[in-house]
């Protein structure tokens, strides 16, 4: 249904943090690869199929330690894992040995630095050879090739510098450049920061620009002008925040470059959901996509552990959404809950928390007619509505209930205990879980979000969404985010209001934030970082704007406010260091003798 970058499938002995140029694929690559255009092409790709399937590594990162998502104990089923889904929620990543920094933020430093020498490894190959043996390549080709390398090297570097901040500049090959004890050792923060802006800013002259009105189409997975430019609004947008210094100005006019159309033309979806559909390679919001198709490359939909959005689906719902021939689920993204155990409110729900973090599905509720807030259907083996999984049953096209791992049937709430069969009640079963915290659910305990489509296996759509890592929307709600912070309210809330009037059936003033559209909703912080995340939800950016807006420490359900901001940035794990003694463990966080 739509081109998918053929990328190189190559043999990688795995690389190490302190040995990123792999002397055994450099040779393999050097001597032996390069026979036509297609290896040099498919070449240039594999840091791409590389990055693509990293994104179960850097979504979680970015969401399970937010006020949105958490992991849930269910029953006695799954999800216990030494406790570390606890550990993530409450922010509990002091224990540099311990299986969550070790697996996950260990894991996504060394695989990022696999990508970064892989970018190395095949710049320094395109100087090395000799194009001339290569007629069927322009120069002008060649220049792109090593463009869209560097963009996508930045881009790596930019997640670490996000993550980490204290990192290894690596920018070749060679083992003699490599093990000079400077390239071991950690550049200061400011190095790497300058590095990332002369990198993109440098790409945005190299790379092609969009073609068309339309989606990326053909040219998806290809990094462009747009998306370089992109990544350097998320750059100035966090300078302040990582490196005590402002740089709206930067950002503000980079949107601008992008909204003119100086980089290619761009446009919003006429509705919510394009950007994520089985066709949003033709969406004209998508500003850089990762191709995905069911039997290639779908990395963040399958069913399996290298996935993000396939466990983010109720237990046994497979039938209700016809895709029971790829087997069960395993849900692991659960909403946070909105509502406690006790008090009930409509007749079976708890009082509602009033954490002002969280509570995802009070924002969505807050304003009524939201066409994401319903319960996700597939209208047509290509077509759905809503966003979500909400409460209440899950029921097949027989009439069948979906049912727990222990028999139960499941009923949905946005709630965490041991619920079980009581659930249509709101009784609690089991008695020794009745205090709502991550270790006490079920498989009933929280809601879901769906945000690209699970439409059913038989009707050749299934799993086929592109991964949308840009799109248009973020430039405009960077924009309106630079406009408040100068004061500009009202223009913050037209440029809010231009995306969210698609979201509503009737996107009337008591809707609408003052600005435009005769809207009558005061735009304060508060508002400001809900709207982020009711746009933006499970798109792998919650802790950004948390930390942003300096509400990363705050408390919210399951968690105590944090003591100090330490945690803004992780720790390298201690295999990490072990493997390299010239590198330094990140401020507050245990070292190694």
């Amino acid at each position: 249904m739509k081109k998918i970058l053929t990328f190189a499938i190559i043999a990688l002995a795995a690389v190490s943090c302190t040995n990123l140029d792999e002397n055994v694929y450099s040779s393999l690559m050097s001597a032996n690869y390069y026979r036509k255009k297609s290896d040099v092409v498919k070449a240039v790709f594999r840091p791409f199929e590389h990055y693509f399937e990293s994104v179960q590594r850097y979504i979680p990162m970015q969401e399970l330690c937010s006020d949105v998502f958490f992991t849930p104990q269910m029953d006695d089923y799954g999800w216990w894992d030494g406790g570390k889904w606890d550990q993530w929620h409450k922010h509990d990543w002091q224990d540099i040995s311990g299986d969550l920094v070790e697996s996950q933020v260990g894991d996504f430093w060394t695989n990022t630095y696999q990508g970064i020498a892989q970018c190395n490894l095949v710049l320094d190959d395109i100087k090395r050879l000799d194009h001339s043996k290569f007629p069927d390549i322009t120069e002008a080709e060649w220049g792109s090739f090593e463009a869209q390398l560097r963009c996508m090297r930045a881009y790596a570097y930019l997640k670490l510098f996000n993550f980490y901040r204290n990192c290894q500049l690596i920018t070749s090959s060679s083992t003699t450049e490599n093990e000079k004890v400077e390239r071991k050792k950690q550049v200061k923060p400011q190095v790497l920061y300058d590095f990332i802006e002369d990198e993109l800013l440098d790409c945005i002259n190299l790379l092609p620009s969009k073609i068309g009105t339309g989606g990326p189409d053909t040219h998806q997975g290809e990094l462009t002008k747009g998306a370089a430019a992109t990544l350097l609004v998320r750059l100035y947008l966090n300078t302040e925040v990582w490196m005590g210094y402002k740089a709206y100005d930067k950002c503000k006019a980079m949107c601008d470059r992008i909204l003119g159309g100086e980089f290619g033309t761009y446009a919003l979806a006429e509705n919510w959901y394009a950007p994520f559909d089985w066709d949003n390679d033709k969406c004209p919001e998508v500003i850089f996509g990762f191709p995905a198709s069911f039997g290639t490359t779908s990395w963040h939909m399958q069913n399996d552990r290298r996935t993000v959005y396939g466990r983010g689906l109720p237990y046994n719902s497979q039938k209700y959404l016809e895709i029971d021939q790829d087997g069960s689920r395993n849900p692991r993204w659960h909403l946070s809950p909105s509502f406690d155990n006790r008090s009930p409110r409509r007749p079976f729900t708890g009082a509602p928390y009033n954490y002002t973090l969280g509570c995802p599905t009070q924002k969505f509720e807050k304003y009524p007619g939201d066409l994401r807030y319903k319960q996700y259907k597939n209208t047509s083996v290509n077509t759905r509505e809503g966003m979500f999984f909400l409460e209440g049953y899950i029921v097949d096209k027989d009439g069948n209930r979906a049912t727990a791992h222990a028999g139960y049937d499941l009923y949905l709430l946005d709630q965490c205990g041991g619920f079980m069969s009581g659930a249509p009640t709101g009784t609690i079963t089991d008695a020794k879980r009745s205090e709502s915290t991550i270790f006490n659910g079920d498989m009933n305990s929280g809601l879901y979000c769906v945000k690209y489509p699970f439409y059913s296996y038989a009707g050749g759509y299934y799993m086929e969404p592109d991964y949308t890592d840009m799109r248009l929307a973020e430039i405009i709600y960077s924009k309106a985010e630079c406009l408040y912070r100068e004061g500009d309210k009202t223009g913050a809330g037209k440029l809010l209001n231009s995306v969210r009037k698609r979201n509503y059936e009737n996107f009337k003033s008591s809707i609408a934030y003052q600005g435009s559209d005769g809207g009558s909703v005061v735009l304060t912080d508060q508002e400001f970082i809900d709207e982020w995340m009711r746009e933006f939800i499970f798109e792998g950016r919650r802790r950004d704007d948390l930390i942003r807006w300096g509400r990363f420490e705050e408390a919210w359900w399951e968690k105590t406010a944090d003591s100090d901001t330490h945690k803004r940035i992780y720790p390298l794990a201690k295999s990490t260091l072990e493997l390299n003694r010239y590198l330094k463990q990140n401020p507050g966080y245990p070292g190694i003798n």
